[in-house]
């Protein structure tokens, strides 16, 4: 019994207080970085859209910008949860079926208001739908790298799962920052491509996760 208590005591005795929010500060390091470089690539790779100026003024345009803002922000407070052990993002599901259904409701609003079916199309597909999901999973690459780093540094026991939330982040963010440098406005062209970048980033964290996260 004696040498168990000497043990337990050399155990702990270097241990120090965790700050409570130590977690949180980790996961704020590893983004910085992250968003850094991927402002980069917009910024150098493909440029903000030309009419950056008069698009603030377009409703349109906010509604676009603020869909992947508020997955990302969902995406990080699931993170800081499955980074803990036993984490489980109860209710995250729900909040981003509500975040969709809500850009669908607008996107079938806008629809509705077309005058020709040439401008329904162009709502729908625009002139980038086929690299607008490339262009987003290449833009949460940077982020992605850095919320793996974080989870490497965490605690979570369900590598699928962490990976999976980290690549909803990623792609979230990534699309978020590429909403300053594309050019479209159609609320349909944005429920169907930009999610498609976001599901393709998601599913490519879990795939990771379920490799590189393991203990």
């Amino acid at each position: 019994m004696t040498k168990t208590n000497e043990l337990i005591e050399d155990l702990v005795r270097d241990l120090r207080p965790v700050h409570r929010h130590a977690l949180a500060g980790l996961l704020a390091r590893a983004l910085v970085p992250g968003l850094a470089l991927s402002a980069c690539l917009i910024l150098f790779g493909h440029g903000l859209r030309p009419d950056l100026g008069a698009a603030v003024f377009v409703p349109a345009f906010w509604v676009k910008s603020a869909y992947p803002l508020l997955l990302g922000l969902i995406g990080l407070g699931a993170l800081l949860t499955v980074a803990r052990p036993g984490g489980r993002p109860l209710g995250g599901a729900l909040k981003v079926a509500i975040v969709y259904a809500l850009l669908v409701a607008l996107a079938v609003l806008q629809m509705r208001q077309a005058t020709s079916p040439d401008e329904s199309h162009r709502l729908v597909m625009g002139i980038s739908a086929l690299y607008c999901p490339l262009i987003i999973l290449a833009t949460g690459a940077p982020l992605l790298a850095a919320t793996f780093w974080f989870l490497r540094r965490s605690a979570p026991t369900s590598p699928t799962l962490a990976g999976t939330v980290a690549g909803l982040a990623a792609g979230a963010l990534g699309a978020w920052i590429y909403s300053w440098g594309c050019i479209e406005n159609g609320l349909p062209f944005v429920a169907l491509w930009y999610t498609l970048g976001i599901v393709l980033c998601t599913m490519l964290g879990g795939l990771m996760g379920r490799f590189w996260l393991r203990w």
